[in-house]
């Protein structure tokens, strides 16, 4: 029973930092999407494909954060700068 306790006790939080970090993004939550690197696709870039670079950087960093919710707030900080760098015309 404790076990089930701490499962959805992280769970919540995990759901938190995630409704957190697409409101950060101010978008849809990217994580929840059906295909969260398409979605981080579009975050990082604004379109569907990004340059292999950004694919590296932005798009893996992205998806890195839905998979673990620790790494959402080192993301998030980072998000702009690599929005820019790849050419997201929506964060100018």
């Amino acid at each position: 029973m404790a076990a089930i306790v701490r499962s959805l006790r992280a769970a919540l939080v995990a759901a938190a930092i995630g409704a957190g970090f697409a409101g950060s993004a101010g978008a849809q939550d990217v994580c929840g999407a059906k295909d969260p690197r398409l979605e981080c696709s579009m975050q990082c870039c604004g379109r569907r494909s990004c340059p292999p670079s950004c694919e590296v950087d932005c798009v893996k960093a992205c998806v890195d954060a839905c998979n673990a919710p620790a790494q959402q707030q080192a993301y998030r900080s980072i998000m702009r700068q690599l929005q820019l760098r790849c050419g997201n015309k929506a964060v100018r």
